[in-house]
């Protein structure tokens, strides 16, 4: 039973998750929301459906600087999806955590001991933060119109530009990505018949359908759904 809902759970995932390098960059001024919750970077990552996971999702840190910049983790605040309609949509979180993101190995390599910072050189960029193995975001409910609306996943980053003197930047600067998700259609409630027998004709997930599953994964993990943080 623990395989077969793991299976449907990441066979959710990787339909719904686009196989693309990034999100569709678009300009901040197309949709006031993005301006509300004050995005340097805009993207559109298409329409979403009742019950679509969004997972595998990627952050870069790029430096399109000639200065280095320092990252501490303190400054730092974690992704969250926005619900821009409250009456008609419902996103989870699955599994439900606290703990949806974590840093990369390449971005812990660049902490410095001595100094007590992450450092990224001058045109530089590395994969910062990523979502865990097995997380997404679920479309619970979705009730809205067709186009609404419905969600935006925010990406704040803070750093500060290493000065002349070897020195940080008191002040931070802020840098806010945004993507904007809408509804596929006037929503109704799915065929739950439908949906069960869909999931009863899965096949059983042995050990091997279970490696293969998990190769997909991880294939899948590098890079697919890559946001790319300018700051």
């Amino acid at each position: 039973m623990i395989k077969k809902t793991f299976a449907t759970l990441l066979i959710s995932v990787l339909i719904n998750t686009s196989l693309v390098s990034a999100y569709s960059e678009i300009d901040c001024s197309s949709d006031i929301i993005f301006e509300s919750n004050s995005c340097n970077q805009c993207f559109d990552w298409w329409t979403k459906s009742q019950w679509d996971y969004i997972g595998l999702l990627i952050d870069d840190w790029i430096n399109p600087t000639d200065k280095n910049k320092i990252l501490y983790k303190e400054e730092q605040k974690m992704p969250e999806m926005l619900n821009l309609n409250q009456n008609s949509i419902v996103w989870n979180q699955t599994p439900s955590s606290d703990w949806f993101w974590e840093y990369s190995d390449e971005f812990d390599a660049l902490y410095s001991e001595n100094d007590l910072w992450y450092i990224l050189e001058a045109w530089k960029r590395v994969t910062w933060l990523q979502s865990k193995m097995w997380y997404a975001y679920k479309l619970e409910n979705n009730q809205a119109k067709a186009n609404e609306n419905i969600g935006l996943l925010v990406y704040p980053i803070s750093t500060h530009v290493v000065q002349d003197d070897g020195t940080p930047s008191i002040d931070d600067e802020e840098h806010i990505e945004c993507v904007l998700f809408k509804s596929a259609w006037a929503s109704s409630t799915p065929d739950t018949k439908k949906t069960v027998e869909k999931v009863k004709k899965l096949p059983d997930t042995g050990p091997t359908e279970y490696i293969l599953l998990l190769i997909v994964a991880m294939i899948l993990w590098f890079g697919l759904i890559r946001l790319s943080s300018k700051s």
